[in-house]
């Protein structure tokens, strides 16, 4: 167990900025943050004596990477306000977390654990067909929830990462739950909408303004007005969302130490023109896609390695006259 400070920090690096306020009537506060591997994915286990949790709109703007955050109760209770929602989060029961929008947890009474489990909001997007809910929970009997719970534990670590994105989709999406983009009501949940679907559609590449206004209930008129109305455009907000499916994918190979052609990830975001792509993506991220995925392998390497104090090794020095050296192997 571990006091508030450490506790806070560890959230921090590990959730991004999250914002936490202990419950100062407690005589000495104490939790607990471990943090393991499923797979491809980071699962942290949480244990925390009362608190309040808040994501707020400059804790979105400051950080670059989007998840949601499947959260699975394994003792005591957490309040959570998030997506228009205000749940109770039980023993057994899981909740769907993303990190693009606000939400407000708390633990209050007793302490509380449970399972968070991170998933590169891109790669939750490639595997549905719609929007999952944020701030929806499900609870037993869901026929899904015994899967997804034995995917969070070590021994459905091996193989099972890729299937959880599967269950995630399948268990947090639901067209009868969504009200439509032009119904009473609902104008201030529109344009939302729209972005979800444009992220949901954003990987072919050629979609058109008059695709998504179909897909949307929306005329072409009033499509383009709902950009307008919040500062954008459908070119500006398609190339951003492609650029932020790509660059969470970059992250997730370098996670891995996997190797994958750069024109291979454009293509699969939905980007058509390698030479247009790798000019915005500088534009966008001040390097090249090749740079970027440097830069979080070494990120990755650094990180395993801050606990070492081992000095890396010495690269070799070359033969004279730069010529390369032969593999013994052949002789």
């Amino acid at each position: 167990m571990i006091c508030f400070d450490d506790w806070n920090s560890t959230l921090r690096a590990s959730c991004g900025h999250y914002y936490a306020a202990p419950d100062r009537s407690a005589p000495a506060w104490m939790g607990s943050f471990e943090l393991h591997r499923r797979g491809s994915i980071d699962v942290a286990e949480i244990r925390s004596a009362p608190v309040r949790i808040e994501r707020t709109r400059q804790g979105i703007l400051r950080d670059d990477q989007e998840h949601f955050f499947l959260l699975h109760q394994l003792d005591g209770e957490t309040g959570i306000q998030h997506a228009g929602r205000q749940t109770l989060l039980q023993p057994g029961e899981f909740l769907l977390l993303d990190s693009t929008r606000s939400a407000e947890l708390s633990i209050c009474g007793r302490p509380a654990a449970f399972l968070s489990a991170h998933l590169p909001r891109a790669l939750v997007l490639e595997a549905s067909r719609e929007m999952p809910h944020a701030g929806r929970k499900i609870a037993p009997p869901h026929p899904l929830l015994a899967s997804m719970r034995a995917l969070l534990e070590p021994e459905g670590a091996q193989d099972g990462s890729g299937y959880l994105f599967e269950l995630v989709s399948l268990a947090f999406t639901g067209a009868g739950l969504r009200p439509a983009a032009n119904g009473p009501g609902c104008r201030k949940h529109r344009f939302r909408q729209v972005c979800e679907t444009l992220q949901l559609l954003s990987t072919d590449p050629k979609l058109t303004v008059d695709t998504l206004a179909v897909r949307t209930g929306l005329s072409r008129r009033q499509l383009q007005r709902e950009f307008q109305e919040n500062g954008t455009t459908f070119t500006d907000c398609l190339t951003r969302t492609r650029l932020a499916a790509v660059a969470g994918k970059l992250r997730h190979l370098a996670r891995q130490d996997r190797r994958v052609p750069i024109a291979q990830t454009a293509y699969g975001a939905g980007f058509g023109d390698i030479s247009h792509f790798n000019r915005i993506f500088r534009q966008h991220f001040g390097c090249s896609p090749r740079s970027f995925l440097s830069a979080e392998a070494c990120r990755r390497s650094l990180a395993q390695d801050a606990n070492s104090s081992a000095p890396p090794p010495k690269t070799p020095p070359p033969l004279h006259g730069g010529v390369s050296q032969s593999n013994p192997a052949d002789g």
